[in-house]
């Protein structure tokens, strides 16, 4: 038989609230009760619900992660679990839990949010993306919940952590320049997405400082995040005979595609090319196929925990000097050919 609340109190000769209080540690209830009731807890072996006890004391000990739109591209990308398994090892480290939030529609998402906000599920918030004007962020802004992007909002007053995203953007073109390529093109994503918008900005800079025409049809955007679209794009541009022999690629999958292109068509001259990936896969054994940044996103992830639990502990609304956390994690260029 599952021993209650009601059954602890009847056997002490105290009221059900009381029982909960002294669960609670609440300040109100004398030590003597607390003992009382403490004593025949232990005698019918009855143990405290552990969420109702977070919920009474308005601790979840969970964080809630907002994923972007339900989508192939986000299933599909490295980048996603990569940055999970960083939040969740720190997460671990805590002893907190985390409770994923998605959908398949922005009401979703929103509905989600605030089931997770407003019913006290979570303790604090990570989004796992950056969209211009977000109204999911907008949301929690407006409560003053405790949160964290990972990324760059365009929202200063939105914590966040991301990597330096035109400077690595700057370093990856500069990289293919300087192994001899003068006519690059840049393949982005979704231009809503402040990396895209950061990384592109860095790629123009580097073709600024080096002298080297933009021309507007060698950029491409909109593009989504999947291997397929890299390799309709490769056919399309070869068919479509614009010069080029270096791509700076936004992101990894879109690089699959196109690599699997030129692999397929041996006879045409293949591109130096250049992404973003969510870590290095191995720091021995074969050396990469093309140079890429690795943008070391587990620790992203690690080190976003560890920046919400220090805004989680600082967490005052009515605050004047709020204090807001706008942190990078440097990444890092791996060479072709390295496999230090």
């Amino acid at each position: 038989m599952t021993i209650t609340i009601r059954d602890v109190a009847q056997k002490a000769g105290v009221a059900p609230s009381t029982v909960s209080r002294v669960i609670a540690d609440s300040p109100s209830i004398s030590e003597k009760t607390k003992k009382k009731v403490r004593k025949v807890m232990q005698e019918l072996h009855y143990i405290p619900n552990a969420s109702a006890q977070n919920l009474a004391r308005s601790h979840s000990q969970t964080i809630g992660i907002v994923l972007p739109e339900d989508s192939n591209a986000f299933y599909q990308n490295p980048f996603f679990p990569t940055v999970l398994r960083g939040i969740n090892d720190e997460a671990t480290k805590h002893d907190y839990g985390i409770l994923l939030s998605t959908g398949v529609t922005n009401e979703d998402r929103m509905h989600h949010v605030q089931r997770m906000v407003l019913g006290r599920q979570v303790e604090g918030l990570i989004f796992l993306y950056a969209l211009q004007e977000d109204p999911l962020v907008e949301f929690a802004l407006a409560n003053h919940f405790p949160m964290i992007v990972i990324g760059s909002p365009d929202n200063v007053h939105v914590n966040s952590v991301d990597n330096y995203n035109e400077e690595i953007a700057r370093e990856a073109t500069q990289h293919l320049i300087d192994q001899g390529c003068r006519s690059l093109l840049w393949v982005g994503g979704e231009r809503t997405q402040r990396f895209i918008q950061l990384r592109e900005q860095g790629f123009r800079e580097a073709l600024a400082y080096n002298h080297l025409d933009a021309d507007e049809r060698h950029f491409i955007n909109d593009l989504e995040f999947l291997p397929y679209e890299g390799y309709r794009l490769a056919e399309r541009l070869v068919k479509e005979g614009l010069p080029f022999d270096g791509i700076v690629i936004a992101d990894q999958l879109i690089t699959r595609g196109i690599r699997e292109y030129f692999l397929n068509h041996p006879d045409i001259d293949s591109p130096k090319l250049i992404t973003f990936k969510a870590y290095q896969q191995s720091l021995h054994g074969n050396p990469p196929r093309e140079s890429f940044v690795n943008l070391k996103s587990q620790k992203l992830g690690s080190h976003s925990v560890a920046l919400l639990f220090d805004i989680m502990a600082n967490n005052h609304p009515d605050a004047d000097d709020e204090r807001i956390i706008h942190d990078y994690i440097k990444a890092e260029l791996i060479a072709e050919g390295d496999n230090d």
